[in-house]
C-alpha cells in the first residue's frame, strides 16, 4: 500500500492511497463468496455459485461495487493507522480505480485533530475561588427552612412586601374581559416592585382589605403571541391581607420536621455540608479557570466534526432536562434563551473541544498514561456520584468500546488538569487535607441526591438537602472533556 498525505487545511488532510492489485483481487473474491451465499441461482446450491456465473447474472459492476463497499473502509483504516493520523470525523472517499487485475486508487479527505505545541504554563497565577462558608450563608439556609413551614395569618393593616394578598383580578382589553389576565380569589405573593418591576406589586403595596384598585399594564411574553405587548386595564379587589408567620427554630420544630433532634445538631450538620459543597464547587471552578487560561494561550482550529459531536452531547443533555421539566426541547430552548441559545451552545461546544485538544497535547508532553487502576478509580468515583454499584457502571462501560474510550479520555484529561494544577501558582485555598475531605463528602452527597431523584427519600427531609442541590452539576464541571472554556 502506497500512501501520500497532503494537508489541505489546518484540521483537514487528503490521503492518496494505492492498493496492490493482488489485494484488490482478494477483496473481489471475498465479495463473490458473500454474494454466492445470498443469491439464489437455479442449479447451484447457496455458497456454490462460481464467480463467473455471478458476474454473468449480476453484472461485473455490481460485484465490483460490493467489493469496494467492503474493502475501501478497511483500506482507509489501514492507511490512517499507518500514517498515525488522529481523525476527527468521517472521510469523503473518492474512488479513481477499483478493477480486477489493477491497483486500486482512491483518495480520502478527512478532518484530523490539529497538532499543537503545548503552551507555557509555569507563569500562570490564579486566585483560588472563595471556599469558606459565612455565618450569614448558614443563617440564610436556616431561614429557608423556616420559610418552607411558614403559616399565613390575616392582619388588619395595609399590604406590605412579603404579604400574601387574597384578590380578584379582572383584566379588560377594549372593554372585553381577558380571561388569561383575570382570576377570582387568587392568593398573590407581594414582591418588591423595584426587583419585580411589576405594576401589580406597585399598586397593591399599601392597599387595604375591601379596597378596589385600577391601573393599566402591558402584558409580557408569557401571555402568548396574541396577547404579548397588549395594554390591559386591570381592576383588583382586595379581600384579605395575610402575613407570613415563620416558626421559631426550636428543638421541637427541628425534631418534628427534620431527621435531627435538636436545632444545634441541624445547624452543625448544615454548616458541615455547606462547607464540603462550597469547597467542592470552588475546586471545580478552579480547575475550569486554569484550563480556560491555558486554552486561551493557544490558537486552535477546531474540527467541525468534533464541535458537532460536542453540540449533540449538549442538546441531548438539554433534552433530558426538558423531559424532567415536562417540556419539549423546543419549549425548553425557547425558555432558556430562544435562538440565542444555539449560538451559545455552539460557542461552548467549540471552546470545549479546543480545551480537549490543548489538554491532550499537555498530557502527552507530560507523558501521562491511563492505567487500569485509573479506570477502576474513575468507575468507583462515578458509581459514588450516581449512587450505583461499581460493577453496574463497569458492565455498562464495557458493553461498547466507545464508552471505555470515552472513560479513558476523561480520565486522561482529568490527570492532565491535575498536572496543570501542580505547575501553576494558586493563591489561597483550603488546606489539602480539607479539600480532599470535601471532595469525598461531595461524592457521598451526590449519591444521596441520585437516590432522592428515584424517590427513595422524601423531598423535604431536612434543610441540609437544600444546600446539597447547589452541588448539582459540579462534577460535570470537573469533567475535563466537558470544560466550558
Amino acid at each position: 500500500m502506497e500512501i501520500n498525505v497532503e494537508r489541505v487545511e489546518d484540521a483537514k488532510v487528503k490521503l492518496e492511497v494505492t492498493v496492490d492489485a493482488t489485494r484488490v483481487e482478494e477483496a473481489i473474491n471475498e465479495a463473490a463468496k458473500r454474494l454466492a451465499s445470498e443469491v439464489k441461482i437455479p442449479g447451484f446450491r447457496p455458497g456454490r455459485v462460481p464467480r463467473r456465473v455471478l458476474e454473468s447474472r449480476l453484472g461485473t459492476d455490481a460485484l465490483l461495487q460490493e467489493a469496494a463497499r467492503e474493502a475501501l473502509p478497511q483500506f482507509y483504516q489501514e492507511a490512517i493507522q499507518t500514517e498515525d493520523l488522529q481523525v476527527a470525523g468521517q472521510p469523503e472517499l473518492d474512488v479513481d480505480t477499483f478493477q480486477s487485475g489493477e491497483d486500486a486508487r482512491f483518495s480520502a479527505t478527512v478532518e484530523v485533530v490539529p497538532e499543537i505545541d503545548p503552551p507555557a504554563v509555569d507563569d500562570i497565577e490564579v486566585d483560588h475561588p472563595d471556599w469558606e462558608v459565612t455565618e450569614q450563608e448558614v443563617q440564610n439556609q436556616l431561614l429557608s427552612l423556616r420559610e418552607r413551614f411558614a403559616s399565613l395569618q390575616t392582619v388588619e393593616r395595609p399590604a406590605e412586601v412579603g404579604d400574601a394578598v387574597l384578590v380578584t383580578i379582572v383584566g379588560e382589553r377594549d372593554g372585553e374581559r381577558v380571561d388569561e389576565a383575570s382570576g377570582d380569589d387568587l392568593l398573590y405573593q407581594l414582591q418588591d416592585p423595584n426587583e419585580s418591576d411589576s405594576e401589580v406589586d406597585r399598586n397593591l403595596i399599601g392597599a387595604q382589605a375591601g379596597e378596589t384598585i385600577t391601573f393599566t399594564d402591558t402584558l409580557g411574553e408569557d401571555f402568548g403571541e396574541e396577547l404579548a405587548g397588549a395594554e390591559v386595564a386591570f381592576t383588583v379587589t382586595v379581600h384579605e391581607i395575610k402575613e407570613r408567620s415563620l416558626p421559631e427554630l426550636t428543638d421541637d420544630f427541628v425534631d418534628e420536621n427534620t431527621e435531627f433532634e435538636t436545632a444545634a445538631e441541624l445547624e452543625d450538620e448544615l454548616r458541615r455540608q455547606m462547607a464540603d459543597h462550597k469547597r467542592s464547587e470552588a475546586a471545580a471552578e478552579l480547575r475550569n479557570s486554569v484550563v480556560e487560561q491555558v486554552s486561551d494561550r493557544v490558537e486552535v482550529t477546531v474540527p467541525d466534526a468534533m464541535a458537532q459531536e460536542e453540540l449533540r452531547f449538549r442538546l441531548e443533555r438539554l433534552q433530558s432536562e426538558a423531559q424532567r421539566s415536562g417540556m419539549s426541547l423546543d419549549e425548553y430552548l425557547q425558555a432558556a434563551g430562544g435562538e440565542d441559545i444555539f449560538t451559545q451552545l455552539d460557542e461552548q461546544a467549540r471552546a470545549t473541544v479546543k480545551a480537549q485538544i490543548v489538554l491532550d497535547a499537555i498530557g502527552h508532553e507530560a507523558g501521562i498514561e491511563v492505567t487500569r487502576e485509573d479506570l477502576e478509580a474513575e468507575i468507583f468515583r462515578q458509581a459514588e456520584r450516581l449512587g450505583q454499584d461499581p460493577s453496574e457502571i463497569a458492565e455498562f462501560m464495557s458493553a461498547e468500546p466507545e464508552r471505555l474510550q470515552a472513560l479513558a479520555s476523561d480520565t486522561f484529561r482529568r490527570k492532565a488538569i491535575d498536572h496543570l494544577l501542580e505547575r501553576v501558582t494558586i493563591h489561597g485555598g483550603p488546606p489539602p487535607e480539607e479539600e480532599h475531605a470535601g471532595a469525598v463528602r461531595a461524592a457521598e452527597v451526590a449519591a444521596a441526591e441520585a437516590q432522592d431523584e428515584d424517590g427513595d427519600e422524601e423531598a423535604d427531609d431536612d434543610a441540609a438537602s437544600d444546600e446539597a442541590d447547589k452541588a448539582d452539576g459540579a462534577d460535570d464541571a470537573d469533567r475535563a472533556s466537558r470544560t466550558e472554556g
